[in-house]
C-alpha cells in the first residue's frame, strides 16, 4: 500500500495474485521455462509483461528473452528501477492484467517483499511470480542439497518446475538467516557477489 494509505488506513482490496515459486533444477532450465511462460502469458489476457531481476547478470538473460517477438509489450528491468512511471508508460488501467515475472530471489527477504508492495500500488491487476533454480546462489549455498533431495523424492525432472510450499518456506528461512547476518546492502553484479560482500561467513562456509 502507499504511504497515505498506510497512514490513514484507507486500504484498497488486493489486486495482486502471488504465484508460488517455480523451482527448476538448473539455470538453463529456469530460463527456458521463463521463455515458455512469457510466450504463454503473451497469448493470455495479459496486456504487458515485466521481467524483473535483482542483479545485472540475471538482467542480461531477461533482456535477451524480452527481445523476442511477443503479442504484448515485454520489458526487462532491475527491481531497483521499478516505479509507477514504468506502469504509466504502459497505459495500464484497472481492467488490465500485468504479469510481473521475477528471475531470482534476492538474498534479503525484505527486498523481495518490496516487489509485492510495488505490485499492490499499480493501477491494475498484477500476477507476481518468481522463477528459481537449484544453481541460484541463495539456494545452492543455503538450501541446495536439502532442496535437491526433497525435489528428487517428488519426482522432479530437469525440464519442468515444481511448486512446493515446503521448499519456499526453506528459502525464506535461508533469506532470514542472511538478513540477520548481512553487513549491508548495496549494488553488486550478481547474487553471488552480493553474498561475498555482505555475508562472507555464510557464503564461504
Amino acid at each position: 500500500m502507499g504511504f497515505f494509505d498506510s497512514l490513514f488506513g484507507n486500504q484498497k482490496p488486493t489486486t495482486v495474485e502471488v504465484v508460488g515459486d517455480h523451482i527448476w533444477m538448473t539455470t538453463d532450465a529456469k530460463f527456458a521455462g521463463l521463455a515458455r511462460e512469457v510466450a504463454e502469458r503473451s497469448n493470455s489476457q495479459t496486456v504487458a509483461i515485466l521481467l524483473v531481476a535483482h542483479f545485472p547478470d540475471v538482467l542480461a538473460w531477461l533482456e535477451e528473452l524480452a527481445s523476442g517477438e511477443t503479442g504484448v509489450p515485454v520489458k526487462a528491468v532491475l527491481a531497483s528501477s521499478l516505479s509507477i512511471d514504468i506502469a504509466a508508460s504502459l497505459n495500464l488501467n484497472a481492467s488490465d492484467t500485468l504479469d510481473l515475472i521475477v528471475g531470482e530471489r534476492h538474498p534479503l527477504p525484505s527486498v523481495d517483499e518490496r516487489l509485492e508492495q510495488f505490485a499492490s500500488e499499480l493501477p491494475c491487476r498484477c500476477r507476481l511470480s518468481h522463477h528459481l533454480s537449484l544453481e541460484d546462489p541463495v539456494l545452492s549455498i543455503f538450501a541446495g542439497e536439502w532442496v535437491r533431495s526433497v525435489l528428487g523424492r517428488l519426482g522432479m525432472k530437469e525440464d519442468e518446475a515444481i511448486e512446493s510450499q515446503m521448499v519456499s518456506r526453506r528459502i525464506k528461512l535461508a533469506q532470514q538467516k542472511i538478513e540477520g547476518r548481512a553487513s549491508g546492502n548495496s549494488t553488486a553484479e550478481s547474487a553471488a557477489q552480493w553474498l561475498e560482500k555482505y555475508c562472507p561467513e555464510l557464503a564461504n562456509r
